[in-house]
């Protein structure tokens, strides 16, 4: 009996610890999610560059949001589409770094920690922030799902 209680209690132990949130840079399997958001970010960021923000807009998931500070929550790919066309009325396009990376989920849903550069077209820094992204996959392909973002200090 107490070898049972010990088995139930070791196992039990073990499923716990299995449904912790598990970083997506441990094992063949997470780099290569890791490469997939990151291939992402690139779809976002030469989209942005070409000033392509129908693309954009496409990159999110059908009820994806942004969620600006100090804004309202933007959401669907429209209103994503509305947001940055407007910001970006009547200058040329930006360019958008993204480094220093975390990675957080599995082979569902990814949450990214990341670091933020914007340059105009001289390569001068306009802004410099930190941001979360939320990526789930649907029907195969990643897709952003939430996407908030602040400033750093000068």
């Amino acid at each position: 009996m107490r070898q049972i209680r010990y088995c139930v209690a070791v196992l039990a132990a073990c499923l716990s610890l299995s449904t912790l949130a598990t970083p997506a840079t441990a094992g063949c399997h997470q780099s290569k999610i890791e490469s997939a958001i990151k291939a992402e970010n690139a779809r976002w960021a030469e989209a942005y560059a070409r000033g392509d923000y129908e693309a954009v807009g496409r990159l999110y998931t059908k009820d994806g949001a942004l969620l600006p500070p100090g804004g309202d929550r933007i959401r669907g790919a429209n209103a994503i589409t509305a947001y940055f066309t407007k910001a970006s009325a009547g200058s040329a396009p930006d360019t958008v770094l993204f480094s220093n990376y975390e990675f957080y989920g599995n082979d569902q849903v990814v949450t990214e920690v990341s670091d933020a550069e914007i340059h105009d077209q001289s390569g001068n820094l306009k802004y410099r922030g930190k941001q979360i992204l939320i990526f789930l996959k649907q029907g195969g392909a990643w897709k952003l799902h939430r996407d908030i973002w602040n400033e750093s200090a000068p």
